[in-house]
């Protein structure tokens, strides 16, 4: 067979389909005259990829590593009928930007536990099925992407077959199904960019048992809820025993055959946490702060990464006072909820403590309700977010984890600055690290903090600075500043 006169690589992860259609564009001709087998299925697909490396000169290994029929059993389903499969039946998943400028169709994208394209973001839609299916929608959140996020990092090859793998699949599957059968309009709370899809959804597909649904939006609501609740065993219990305790109330077949299968060993949780709901004095109040954290989300590129700790104003000093911190932290653990879209989880808090480094104070559960949403409070909310804004986005998170291993930070440091007082490592560590991010320490740590910056001449205190930004930038150098959101606002990752 001679090969073609043009002919495109095929790109990481793209499917076969899409790259017939790319090679027939390329050598203007129609697809159907490339002489593909028109067979669908996964034999079918093995017979086109075969035909198209002979017509694009390529080894066939180099095709046949994108082929559906190269995901493991717990993926594409075992059996003639292909049952608790993540292929979705009939038509394929399209990105409705990337695809429409590229023409390339992803092979994740054909898995239901994908509905989302990471490089946009968008939800994807269907190719071939014809008027939309999904309501029209705003670009997901943050919540959103980042769990579709997790569960895309399981899909890489190298992390594919590993062991574990096959397990946590088969696990996400389970639990998408348990929730797809006991879930309707108002459970399971969902963040702010899912719950606004499922309310424009018209119909919604509830029996998982044989295969997901076939519409990418449909898969959404249910994939992204229970991929969060996975990587969070509290999470998980509570959406397990409060599907449970939902589909007990049943009398079908369907509802039985889960019950039996995910009640083993289940008990419901013995106590609810209810999500913040806001008064009625006060839910204009976060109505109007929550639009205004995602007007600077979508303008500025803001997100939860980007926020310390102890977002500090400028006249703060290096170790504020107790009542400031706490001050702070409530600003900080606000902000991240409101960007990551978690407003209506009722784990938010403790998930964005987690993220910001902040620990959890049995006193301090419930610091997030009505309560804490006043007019005052509201406007530190917003003026925080804004200073961040204004002085640069760092992100932070990627900062706290490099600092969490200071040792080659204070080889560094007593390398360039010998002459020192005296004081420990801890202390060191700690003086540096708020000085990049200002973040939670030790009450003790801090007392000493504060002893060895004020024994610091200026000079030192200089030089200690500019050892530690040389130290981070040597690490993991700066990205050239450049205009990285489409309005223009330049961010330099610390």
């Amino acid at each position: 067979m001679t090969p073609l006169p043009v002919r495109p690589a095929p790109l990481p992860d793209e499917t076969v389909a899409s790259l017939a259609a790319r090679t027939a564009v390329s050598n203007h001709l129609h697809p159907n005259q490339l002489g593909l087998p028109r067979t669908g299925g996964l034999r079918g697909e093995q017979r086109a990829a075969a035909h198209l490396a002979q017509l694009l000169d390529l080894p066939h290994e180099q095709l046949s590593a994108s082929m559906l029929s190269a995901y493991p059993p717990v993926l594409r389903g075992t059996g003639p009928r292909q049952q608790r499969t993540w292929l979705h039946p009939r038509s394929e998943w399209a990105c409705p930007r990337c695809t429409q400028s590229s023409g390339v169709i992803r092979r994740r994208w054909q898995l239901s536990l994908h509905p989302l394209c990471l490089a946009c973001p968008s939800l994807l839609t269907m190719t071939g099925a014809g008027p939309r299916a999904e309501p029209v929608t705003e670009p997901p959140d943050t919540a959103a992407t980042h769990a579709q996020r997790l569960i895309a990092q399981g899909l890489d090859p190298e992390r594919l077959h590993a062991a574990g793998a096959h397990r946590r699949f088969a696990d996400l599957y389970r639990l998408c199904e348990l929730v797809a059968a006991s879930a309707d309009n108002e459970w399971p709370h969902l963040p702010g960019w899912e719950h606004d899809l499922r309310a424009g959804l018209t119909h919604a597909r509830t029996d998982w048992s044989h295969r997901p649904p076939a519409t990418p939006g449909q898969a959404a609501i249910i994939v992204l809820e229970c991929g969060r609740a996975l990587a969070d065993t509290a999470h998980r219990r509570r959406l397990t025993g409060e599907a449970i305790e939902r589909l007990d109330d049943r009398n079908d077949d369907l509802a039985r055959a889960l019950v039996r299968r995910h009640g083993h060993g289940t008990s419901p949780p013995s106590e609810r946490t209810q999500p913040s709901t806001p008064s009625s004095r006060t839910q204009p109040v976060l109505a109007t702060l929550t639009r205004s954290i995602q007007r600077l989300h979508r303008s500025r590129g803001i997100q939860p990464r980007h926020i310390p700790a102890w977002p500090v104003d400028p006249a703060d000093p290096l170790v504020p006072t107790r009542e400031r911190r706490q001050e702070l932290e409530r600003r900080a653990v606000l902000l991240h909820i409101l960007l990551s879209g978690r407003w209506h989880d009722p784990g938010a808090e403790a998930h964005a403590r987690d993220e910001l480094g902040i620990p959890s104070r049995v006193r301090r559960r419930g610091s997030l309700t009505d309560g804490a949403i006043d007019a005052m409070r509201a406007a530190h909310v917003l003026r925080t977010a804004e200073q961040l804004v204004a002085h640069g986005l760092i992100d932070h998170h990627g900062l706290r984890q490099r600092l969490n291993s200071p040792r080659g930070l204070l080889a560094a440091v007593r390398r360039r600055v010998p002459a020192l007082p005296a004081t420990s490592d801890d202390v060191l560590a700690t003086w540096c690290r708020l000085h990049q991010s200002p973040g939670p320490a030790q009450e003790a740590t801090l007392a000493a903090v504060r002893t060895f910056d004020q024994a610091l001449d200026p000079e030192q205190r200089l030089h200690l600075l500019e050892a530690a930004g040389s130290y981070l930038d040597d690490v993991d150098p700066p990205a050239p500043l450049a205009v990285q959101h489409a309005h223009g606002t330049e961010h330099r990752t610390a």
